[in-house]
């Protein structure tokens, strides 16, 4: 029966690896980056790269001319986050963190959090740790994965048990299909000569167009699977880290985890089809459609926001309270009393005087149906971000 199985994992010579006997299921292998022979992408697959490059284009030149660009490049990271977390089961939306975010500036003592919203709120930070490394000239090396993976991991779910480090044990990827074998990642013992051939890929800045080397990267440390679990997150994240190395991309206008949660099956089939069939161009040109109409996305957003903003100036160009802070709403748009107080620097009265005005004007609603300390979100702000 087990020869049998061992026959059927027999992989064709364009697989980029091959199943390794091991008991009770054999364990996937594969060669060291980078991918050998070279990849030969057809034309169909450099056009998507060409538009996955102008999208991107796009979105960094409308970025540049918006008052809100800070808010922008926070929201965004916000909804890579969630979108990230929620891949891996988290039940967490924009609105949390963004809540979480005003209170915790609200306050010296921030609430505790829930394991899902925890789990955004780390890569969030683990996001901005790294752009600010590789932005700041600091190369992506196995210390930056590890230590970024201890954040990712930091105070959550984690069915691992060894964290800032390599497994050192087998694992199993259950499929999506149920009529599919669970995927055996390959062996602890060869995990550090294959994530050094993957950070010596990034280092000599690969052999593609930066976009189509972020799909193997991305492909290959999923396929490497080097952590007990987080991979999925750390994994997302060194895509945008890639391309700020490159010099692709200033800043994450762009966060595919949202289309991969929205084709999870997908995702995960077309990955395990390179390793087993080598199908590199239907995995390439899958990501690159991931980043294209991530980045169409956010240029369609950014453009809802910029007309937003030009409504309120028009609509608000007086000088009361209640005119400043509805100019303010890209800026601010999720808040408490105490935030109009400082952000116009008037008394209590005027701020909760500038709410019922702004309330009455449909413009924003309170969202804890509390009594005491409310919270506050800019109503059509956030129909875009969400």
């Amino acid at each position: 029966m087990y020869c049998v199985e061992m026959r059927r994992k027999k992989l064709p010579k364009e697989a980029p690896g091959k199943y390794v006997e091991y008991h009770p299921r054999p364990y996937y292998s594969p060669d060291p980056l980078p991918p050998e022979p070279k990849i030969e992408l057809p034309d169909e697959t450099h056009d998507l790269v060409a538009d996955a490059a102008y999208q991107i284009g796009r979105v960094d030149g409308i970025s540049s001319t918006v008052d809100f660009a800070a808010v922008l490049y926070t929201t965004l990271i916000r909804i890579e986050a969630v979108e990230s977390a929620r891949i891996e089961g988290a039940e967490v939306d924009y609105q949390d963190v963004a809540a979480f975010h005003t209170k915790h500036e609200d306050s010296a003592d921030a609430e505790a959090q829930s394991k899902d919203l925890r789990e955004a709120l780390n890569y969030e930070e683990a996001l901005l740790y790294g752009i600010d490394h590789v932005g700041g000239g600091g190369e992506i090396t196995l210390d930056l994965l590890k230590h970024l993976h201890e954040m990712l991991l930091d105070d959550v779910r984690n069915e691992g048990d060894v964290v800032g480090e390599f497994r050192d044990h087998m694992v199993r990827l259950n499929s999506p299909n149920p009529a599919k074998d669970p995927f055996i990642p390959p062996s602890a013992s060869s995990l550090d000569d294959l994530m050094s051939s993957l950070v010596e890929y990034v280092g000599m800045n690969g052999e593609y167009h930066p976009l189509v080397d972020a799909a193997i990267i991305h492909y290959f440390f999923e396929t490497v699977h080097p952590f007990s679990d987080g991979n999925g997150r750390l994994g997302r994240l060194v895509i945008i880290l890639y391309l700020v190395d490159q010099g692709y991309i200033e800043s994450p206008y762009i966060y595919p985890s949202a289309y991969f949660n929205r084709n999870k099956v997908e995702y995960v089939e077309k990955m395990r089809a390179v390793s087993e069939q080598g199908e590199w161009v239907e995995w390439i040109d899958f990501f690159l459609e991931a980043l294209r109409s991530q980045a169409e996305e956010s240029y369609d957003r950014t453009w809802a926001l910029k007309e937003l903003q030009s409504k309120y100036e028009t609509d608000y160009a007086g000088n009361t309270s209640t005119d400043r802070f509805a100019r303010k709403l890209l800026e601010v748009p999720y808040f408490t009393a105490n935030d109009i107080v400082r952000e116009l620097d008037v008394s209590r009265g005027t701020a909760y005087n500038v709410i019922d005005n702004l309330e009455d004007a449909g413009l924003i609603e309170e969202v804890t149906g509390a009594e005491w300390g409310q919270e506050y979100k800019a109503v059509e702000v956030f129909d875009v971000f969400e």
